[in-house]
């Protein structure tokens, strides 16, 4: 050390706000059964990373609303579950479809995803993402933490006021109702 100046790093907030998220989690899943909802069983928590499902499930620390950890949780978990059914890749005729219906998409941060793709399937797991959370929470509420994302603004948007037409759209391939994560497992 040069001088006698010292350095050091404290990880303490960043630890304890991390272990705050999966106590609430695990708050969660002891007051209601998740698991028809758990398509990976791998929690990550990286307070400075952007939330995202693959490889594994990461979420951070920015939000103290137990409700909306919940709804973040259930949206990377709804990544997976369409993962699972095979349907949504780029050039599914789900993707399509939903293109024709919202030719004009934004992309982009903060109304649209990072591409184009990603913004269309985000209509498919915001979608998702609300209906499951409903389970637990008030659906007001959730639609309420949904209007409020300073993300994904026109999914959210769209889901919202469109949800009959989607709804049926995701019938029709056999995406609704969420089928449950056991009827996945070996």
């Amino acid at each position: 050390m040069k001088d006698g100046f010292e350095y050091s790093i404290d990880l303490s907030l960043a630890q304890s706000r991390a272990e705050k998220i999966i106590a609430c989690i695990k708050r969660w899943q002891a007051e209601h059964d998740l698991r028809p909802f758990e398509y990976t069983r791998q929690l990550r928590v990286s307070p400075t990373s952007i939330p995202h499902s693959h490889p594994v499930l990461t979420l951070n620390t920015e939000l103290y609303d137990p409700n909306a950890i919940l709804c973040e949780y259930l949206h990377e978990q709804m990544h997976w579950y369409l993962t699972m059914l095979k349907i949504a890749d780029e050039a599914s005729p789900l993707i399509a479809e939903l293109k024709r219906r919202y030719p004009a998409a934004p992309v982009g941060f903060p109304e649209g995803a990072n591409d184009e793709y990603s913004t269309y399937l985000h209509l498919l797991v915001n979608w998702l993402e609300i209906e499951a959370t409903s389970r637990f929470v008030g659906r007001d509420r959730v639609e309420e933490i949904a209007r409020n994302k300073r993300y994904y603004r026109w999914m959210y948007r769209t889901v919202l006021s469109d949800w009959r037409p989607l709804e049926q759209l995701y019938r029709s391939y056999d995406i609704v109702p969420i089928k449950p994560a056991e009827s996945f497992r070996d």
